[in-house]
């Protein structure tokens, strides 16, 4: 059980070549994490925050990985009053941290779990089960239902907490119905970003990752979000980004020691489906041409259309000429209460994707 003013267990998200360390709390607290000697706040331009249900620290990769454990740190803020206000005493709670240096590595992805908890939870459960414990944990969009209250932000962390205990890294993509309702905006606020964008790389052990971001799944004058979406452009940045991370190659998916190389969408941009949803073609072609040529992954993970299945470059649904696999892997029913996700298996020269128990093998081909 965590102390009290934790709500659940820290999620350490995997941001570049940082942790942003999310903590969600019941109470109002000034909140610091101790790795070894060094001592990292969450503050904003000096100022130590406690206005807040969840707060935000950010470390180096390499100091937390060499360290194995963080401690956090907290004080209850009784009174925040403008001259002397009353702070309560220290308090504070030890985790443990494995980084990703297994060989094999493994991970579970959980995508559309739209509000439920213990379904896809056990399904992570059990996968360990069977394979063993996973190194780091995807949540791939769509976990909520929707964004009309911020409360429901909290539950990519019970999950997280629920899996990992904070004692491992985890990924988290944004889902399209993330983008409904009136806490959406404050989205930036609550999941791990890059100076605000939902869209960045990430370094695990040998895996070199990127999460794009295709927000809603119609265009943005469909009546369904009245006039509250402006998807297009930000989409647009997206492919800028891609275009100036791929200058950095060296810094990125170039970079010694990387193995595989991995794309994270909670959308399976590769496919054009049915109207209304067969949007931003040229631009989802433009991001799958941008891939082939220069990062060349493995495998796109993704989830959205509730059905588990591997698409190949050449079959069928194929739709930009993709040279990597795309998995699409979340199986959901929530008025059953039924949920599969994904497991992910890197070994040295392959990726071992199970879907309802079924191994599919991707081979490296670069």
């Amino acid at each position: 059980m965590q102390p009290s003013a934790l709500m659940y267990a820290p999620t350490v998200c995997a941001v570049k070549n940082t942790y942003q360390i999310l903590i969600p709390v019941t109470a109002p607290v000034i909140l610091w994490v101790r790795i070894g000697r060094r001592t990292y706040y969450d503050e904003s331009n000096g100022i130590l925050r406690s206005d807040t249900d969840l707060h935000r620290i950010t470390v180096p990769m390499k100091v937390l990985d060499t360290a194995g454990e963080y401690t956090v740190c907290w004080k209850e803020v009784v009174k925040r009053s403008p001259y002397f206000p009353k702070i309560g005493e220290e308090q504070g709670a030890t985790f443990a941290f494995r980084p990703v240096r297994n060989d094999p590595v493994r991970a579970y992805m959980i995508a559309d779990a739209h509000g439920m908890f213990e379904p896809p939870v056990e399904a992570a459960k059990k996968f360990e089960e069977r394979y063993g414990k996973i190194d780091f944990l995807i949540l791939n969009g769509d976990i909520l239902d929707h964004s009309g209250d911020a409360a429901n932000f909290m539950l990519y962390y019970k999950i997280a907490d629920a899996i990992t205990g904070g004692e491992i890294p985890v990924v988290i993509s944004r889902g399209n119905h993330d983008l409904r309702g009136k806490c959406a905006e404050k989205l930036a606020d609550y999941m791990p970003n890059e100076n605000g964008n939902s869209f960045y790389s990430f370094r695990l052990g040998t895996i070199w990752g990127i999460l794009l971001d295709c927000g809603e799944d119609k265009n943005d004058d469909h009546p369904e979000y009245g006039g509250t979406i402006c998807c297009h452009g930000f989409r647009k940045r997206e492919t800028a980004y891609l275009k100036q991370m791929i200058r950095r190659e060296r810094t990125e998916y170039r970079a010694k020691g990387v193995e595989h190389r991995i794309v994270i969408s909670h959308v399976p941009f590769t496919r054009i489906e049915n109207p209304p949803f067969d949007i931003e073609q040229k631009t989802y072609g433009e991001w799958v041409k941008l891939l082939n040529e220069h990062v060349q992954p493995e495998v796109l993970l993704s989830g959205h259309l509730h059905r588990m299945f591997v698409t190949e470059p050449g079959e069928e649904r194929d739709a930009y000429g993709m040279k990597f696999s795309t998995v699409v892997g979340s199986e959901v029913r929530p008025n059953e209460s039924h949920f599969s996700g994904c497991g992910i298996l890197w070994e040295k020269d392959c990726t071992t994707v199970m879907l309802n128990g079924q191994e599919h093998l991707i081979e490296k081909t670069n």
